[in-house]
């Protein structure tokens, strides 16, 4: 069964959701539809992320027992090495390049290698962290403005009329993002991007423990009685 779904091949005979239009932009290496031949992680198959860990263990005890970095953490793809010795960091990017090439067939992305000092934060999984806090990144604020940017917009095209699968889609994403929030001390900025929503989208969504939720008929019953 592992192998059948290793090898399965996405791209054949698959059926695409949503607009054409919805793609403009994409990177190539963002599609298995440009990936070379078994090459790519479809991400949507559960079992990805967890093939992704045991793929890369080994390189996990490479890190920690062969190269000695005590502070070092992994979530599937993306990792962060502390060490007081930028030098030291400098020969571990060289080691861990020719690692993941000759072990594992794999390469590190040369536009997404950065040093930091530790007083400025460690960007990772869109946080950034610091010695006894985090902070949410720029970025990630700024994709969320974006996002309710956009629901609003498309609000107003629409003559302020949501359709169900709509309302389910804004929700879901929005709460994905509040999710993450929610890991760091954002109570007011939380709220203050809940307040960037345009005022007809709380006709079919409502707040209740932090997170959005579709309104339902009984809702607007309770609304009314209050107003009566």
């Amino acid at each position: 069964m592992i192998g059948r779904i290793v090898f399965y091949d996405p791209t054949k005979n698959c059926r695409i959701n949503g607009k054409r239009e919805d793609w403009v932009g994409l990177p190539k290496s963002k599609s298995l539809f440009f990936a070379k031949k078994n090459c790519g992680l479809p991400i949507g198959n559960l079992t990805s992320q967890l093939f992704g860990n045991i793929y890369l263990n080994d390189f996990d005890h490479f890190l920690k027992c062969k190269l000695g970095c005590k502070h070092y953490g992994r979530y599937v793809d993306d990792i962060v090495i502390i060490h007081q010795d930028k030098i030291f960091l400098k020969a571990v990017i060289v080691k861990v390049k020719d690692y993941l090439f000759s072990e594992l067939g794999l390469d590190l992305h040369p536009n997404k290698i950065y040093f930091q000092h530790y007083s400025k934060g460690v960007k990772f999984l869109g946080v950034v962290l610091k010695p006894y806090r985090s902070y949410i990144a720029n970025r990630t604020k700024g994709n969320f403005y974006a996002k309710i940017q956009a629901w609003n917009n498309l609000l107003a095209a629409s003559g302020n009329k949501l359709e169900n699968e709509q309302v389910k889609e804004i929700i879901a994403c929005a709460n994905s993002y509040l999710g993450l929030l929610k890991h760091c001390k954002t109570a007011k900025l939380r709220r203050k991007i809940l307040n960037h929503f345009s005022v007809y989208f709380w006709n079919y969504a409502r707040i209740e423990g932090g997170i959005l939720k579709k309104r339902l008929a009984k809702d607007f019953e309770e609304k009314a009685l209050d107003v009566c």
